[in-house]
């Protein structure tokens, strides 16, 4: 289970009420864009990512592996004699980080290449491999994808962000899926992480509204990065609860960070 965590301040993405991304602002000297931070987002009244909202809870798994990382990483590149620990230090982090990188690059590629090839699209041939078993999947299921890329803004719960696919299947079906590229073993199961079913119900509440949550079949489609044509399918079930769970999340996220984008947008 999840745990709660000290608040951090990083690279979260942020939106304005209009659900414009707001990543990004100009730099003081003009020299280029910095990462939008919490002081920015006071500022401009701001909503914070689902993503971001979901950062309340601590994962485990993730820092032990960040850990792992890093001892690894001492291993694979020495201290030399003329380093200082600081700068060590701050080699060794990023090194330890080369695989995260190389790993959200090439998910950021098929995700791309799922968004255009669901729409009809030619993508980059290289990546056929990940995406054509799951073009297939979406033709035999039948649904009836209605949004891609879709960004909301919940002004009632003050969050935003972007849902990968909304749907609508049978007579009045309707649902929501979330890629997600992973890394696998062979014969070893998939399942989803803490946070994930959380934030799919955020964006379906948003979307189809509240009073629809229950009606709303929610899964992740884990595309595998090491095993080239396998992805799994995870349905969530009692969407209700996850949504639950995420407004009390939301509350404390306003909470542990002392701004309330809903207030701040009133004034």
């Amino acid at each position: 289970m999840a745990v709660i965590s000290k608040p951090i301040q990083n690279s979260a993405h942020w939106y304005k009420s209009d659900a414009t991304p707001f990543h990004s602002v100009p730099k003081a000297d003009g020299s280029g864009d910095r990462v939008t931070t919490l002081t920015d987002a006071r500022k401009m009244g701001l909503y914070p990512s689902v993503t971001s909202i979901n950062g309340v809870f601590a994962k485990p798994q993730l820092e032990q592996w960040k850990v792992n990382q890093a001892v690894l990483a001492t291993l694979k590149y020495p201290k030399t004699p003329e380093e200082t620990e600081e700068f060590y230090c701050k080699r060794i982090a990023s090194a330890s980080m080369e695989q995260v990188s190389d790993a959200a690059d090439l998910g950021s590629k098929i995700h791309a290449a799922l968004e255009l090839g669901t729409a009809g699209q030619e993508f980059n041939p290289e990546l056929k491999i990940y995406v054509d078993p799951v073009l297939e999947w979406f033709k035999k299921t039948g649904i009836e994808i209605i949004e891609r890329e879709k960004t909301l803004v919940n002004l009632s719960n003050g969050f935003a962000g972007t849902t990968d696919v909304l749907f609508r299947y049978g007579n009045n079906g309707i649902g929501i899926l979330d890629y997600k590229t992973r890394k696998t073993t062979p014969g070893e199961k998939v399942s989803a992480y803490d946070g994930q079913a959380m934030q799919l119900a955020a964006y379906a509440s948003t979307y189809f509204g509240e009073e629809n949550i229950s009606r709303v079949l929610a899964a992740n489609i884990f595309i595998s990065s090491t095993e080239p044509g396998r992805f799994e399918v995870i349905k969530h079930t009692d969407l209700l609860k996850h949504w639950q769970a995420f407004k009390l999340a939301c509350a404390l996220w306003r909470y542990t960070r002392n701004y309330d984008p809903r207030i701040q947008n009133k004034q």
